[in-house]
């Protein structure tokens, strides 16, 4: 196959096509799988979020006095709280406090504002560039003027007689977010041409594995061309000849003895043309046009009856074993089941010596019926086993050549089997005979 133009561009195109198509998934499905991950994180950072801002909101509501006050209670409840004004430095150790044993301060920040939007107290790393009068919207995504990025979520917050106090507004810094983002999008860039090396790879390898079979119908087709025309060429150019001798015959004996050979190779053509149509109605599925119940030991018997007298032209002993004691029914194609049985037994009498003997044997299992054919004949080589079913092939051609045969007895026999859904079994010894076994389904 690698040494055929056609096939060697066409798998490229297939191998192509899979790189591009592949290609074309594994981008749709990155870029998803980034903003499902975008998506994912930043719904989970919402819920944090919100469940913190509400833990703190129900736990210093009930100590608020008097709007933008502070009092000593919310200071006690928030360590580490920063009012305005005040230098507060952060150590390691309050980093890693909790406050209101929900809020971890290490990567989250906190701000009680007035309602205008001015800080009153901070807990936590404010973020830096944005410390100014700020927004109280209930979602903002902020940046500051180094350009790292927050989230952050605003509460309002009501005194214990209702009146509005102030915003609680928590945050949290999206640095390492943003990092293990950027970590990401590294990794579905760069691993995509990685990925596609292998995808070449694969689709290489599957264009050659999907276009083998291709190559194979291609090559018997060719096989087939070439065994035809040979076959074909030969009653052709005896014909020809023939027609040359009429025109320089000089006597009605001679016209005569022309005329027959031609009709003797017309014959050939004639039986060559019958079977090449078989094998391609087979070929398109509509062998079996005629199903019907067939009985396969009257079947047999006639077969036995009709090819006595050219089993003894051969000196060849052809008898028949119905080991079944009542009729055995399958549904199949009368007449082609004749014909594969009978190709079967016609191969046995021509390859077996004089003073041979060949047994037809019915029998049946559970499920299946066996059909037999042996023959005490020269047998098979097990190197040519494999191909003796194979069309145009002839063991010992020059045996096969003076008996008429074209090499498609074997294969349509195997074919008329399978069409059946059946199969044919050879088993064969050099010198000692062969044992085809033919296996059909029953009713």
């Amino acid at each position: 196959m690698n040494q055929n133009q056609i096939f060697n561009r066409t798998r490229r195109q297939l191998a192509g096509w899979y790189i591009l198509v592949m290609g074309l998934l594994l981008s749709i499905c990155g870029v998803a799988l980034y903003q499902v991950v975008i998506y994912s994180q930043e719904y989970i950072l919402r819920q944090k979020l919100q469940s913190l801002s509400g833990a703190l909101h129900d736990s210093i509501e009930p100590f608020l006095e008097e709007p933008a006050q502070m009092n000593d209670n919310v200071k006690k409840l928030l360590p580490g709280l920063c009012l305005k004004g005040e230098v507060c430095p952060l150590t390691r150790d309050v980093e890693r406090r909790h406050i209101a044993g929900v809020f971890q301060q290490e990567g989250y920040y906190l701000r009680l504002t007035t309602l205008s939007g001015q800080v009153l107290a901070t807990v936590g790393q404010q973020p830096v560039g944005i410390n100014g009068k700020i927004s109280t919207e209930f979602w903002q995504r902020l940046e500051n003027s180094e350009g790292q990025s927050f989230y952050q979520i605003s509460v309002l917050l009501r005194t214990h007689t209702g009146a509005s106090w102030g915003y609680l507004q928590i945050g949290r810094s999206l640095v390492e977010w943003n990092n293990y983002l950027t970590i990401l999008r590294l990794l579905l860039i760069l691993g995509l041409p990685f990925a596609m090396l292998l995808i070449g790879g694969a689709s290489w390898w599957l264009s050659g594995l999907a276009m083998r079979p291709i190559y194979e119908s291609y090559r018997q087709m060719q096989q087939f061309t070439s065994d035809a025309a040979h076959e074909l060429r030969t009653p052709l150019a005896v014909l020809q000849s023939s027609i040359e001798e009429m025109r320089l015959a000089k006597d009605l004996e001679e016209v005569s003895l022309n005329l027959e050979m031609m009709e003797r190779q017309n014959f050939r053509l004639f039986s060559l043309v019958k079977d090449l149509l078989l094998i391609s109605r087979i070929d398109q599925q509509s062998v079996l046009t005629n199903i019907q119940p067939c009985c396969l030991n009257e079947l047999i018997i006639d077969l036995v009856e009709e090819l006595q007298e050219l089993a003894l032209s051969a000196r060849v002993t052809l008898t028949a074993d119905l080991l079944i004691g009542e009729s055995i029914l399958i549904n199949g194609e009368p007449s082609q089941l004749y014909r594969m049985v009978s190709n079967l037994i016609t191969n046995g009498i021509q390859y077996t010596p004089s003073g041979g003997q060949i047994t037809v044997t019915l029998t049946s299992t559970e499920h299946n019926v066996l059909i037999q054919v042996q023959d005490t004949g020269i047998g098979i080589s097990p190197e040519e086993l494999p191909l003796i079913f194979d069309r145009f092939y002839r063991t010992q051609s020059d045996r096969a050549r003076s008996t008429g045969g074209a090499g498609l007895g074997l294969s349509i026999a195997s074919a008329i089997a399978h069409a059946h859904k059946g199969s044919i079994k050879v088993h064969s010894q050099l010198g000692k005979g062969s044992l085809f076994t033919i296996e059909l389904p029953l009713n």
